[in-house]
């Protein structure tokens, strides 16, 4: 089950999501909020001694790449119970959420109706009306076959195909502010392609820890286009407001729309899925990752840095 739940406020929020919390305790579903501090503390003011019964996480922190969330938050929590329904609480999307993010919140969004099609597992999904932009509010609306306010409930009658509509906001990443460097690459150049991220993280500030996992994700990519992908691929890099950029494309084809992000734990994965094992690997270190395989494949990597 998954629902969009359209507030007005902060009184709305608590209001509606209160009995829903007290059904969960009653019939032994664990449960999760994933969402903006501000939101997480209402709420547990609102359920009082009851907040030590859920888990709450950080949607800033835990969610900063929206890519993650399928595999890294909601499947590793419902994992946990694999023979009992849980609710998750997530908010994916508000007013300060950075522009780049959000082809990846609505694909991810989308996706969780292919991901736990045959799981038990309810995922509600709060959006605030009044401070959310209209497209938001419909987009929503194409990602949850139900939408629910503090007044009704209904089956949305915009609700799209979830692999259609993912693929439509990955398939078209925008081009890059500035010019980025370009480096193709096939099995003898994948050192430069290791020391050309590293010299970008260099000139960026990121701090040691930060270029060692970068270098570790583009790495990581860049072997999966030489190993699955025809051996040769384009890495390019480039700084956009706030953020890092690497990415890679080569030929590859990939018919697995939850490539990077299924949640089940990796040693009981499919053969098939085997090469998705690398990609959870840089979702979990970026602060974004969008993946697009309209047209080939190409893997987009950002990392937050200083502003300028």
């Amino acid at each position: 089950m998954h629902e969009a739940f359209f507030y007005r406020d902060r009184a709305a929020l608590s209001a509606a999501l209160l009995p829903r919390f007290a059904e969960a305790f009653a019939s032994g579903q664990p449960v999760a909020v994933v969402a903006r501090r501000s939101r997480t503390e209402l709420l547990q003011g609102a359920l009082g001694s009851d907040a030590g019964r859920v888990r709450w996480l950080d949607m800033t922190r835990e969610g900063r790449n929206p890519t993650r969330l399928i595999s890294g938050v909601l499947g590793r929590f419902a994992d946990e119970y694999p023979d009992r329904r849980v609710l998750i609480v997530g908010e994916p999307m508000w007013p300060e959420r950075p522009r780049a993010d959000y082809a990846a919140v609505v694909a991810h969004e989308a996706l969780i109706n292919v991901a736990f099609a045959d799981r038990e597992l309810s995922v509600v999904c709060p959006y605030e009306v009044s401070t959310l932009p209209a497209h938001v509010l419909q987009d929503a609306a194409r990602t949850h076959p139900t939408v629910v306010t503090s007044e009704d409930t209904w089956a949305s009658l915009s609700y799209r195909d979830p692999v259609d509509l993912a693929m439509s906001f990955l398939s078209d990443l925008p081009e890059p502010e500035s010019v980025p460097e370009r480096l193709t690459f096939g099995a003898y150049e994948l050192a430069q392609v290791r020391q050309l991220v590293y010299a970008h993280a260099v000139l960026a500030g990121l701090d040691s820890s930060r270029r060692d996992d970068l270098v570790l994700a583009v790495n990581e990519v860049a072997t999966n286009t030489l190993v699955h992908a025809g051996g040769q691929g384009v890495l390019r890099v480039w700084r956009e407001t706030g953020r890092l950029v690497c990415e890679v494309s080569d030929q590859g084809q990939v018919n697995d729309p939850l490539i990077g992000r299924h949640p089940t734990p990796v040693a009981s994965r499919a053969p098939q899925q085997q090469g998705g094992r690398g990609l959870l690997l840089v979702n979990e270190i970026c602060d974004l990752v969008q993946i697009a395989t309209a047209s080939g494949t190409t893997v987009r990597m950002h990392m937050n840095v200083a502003d300028d």
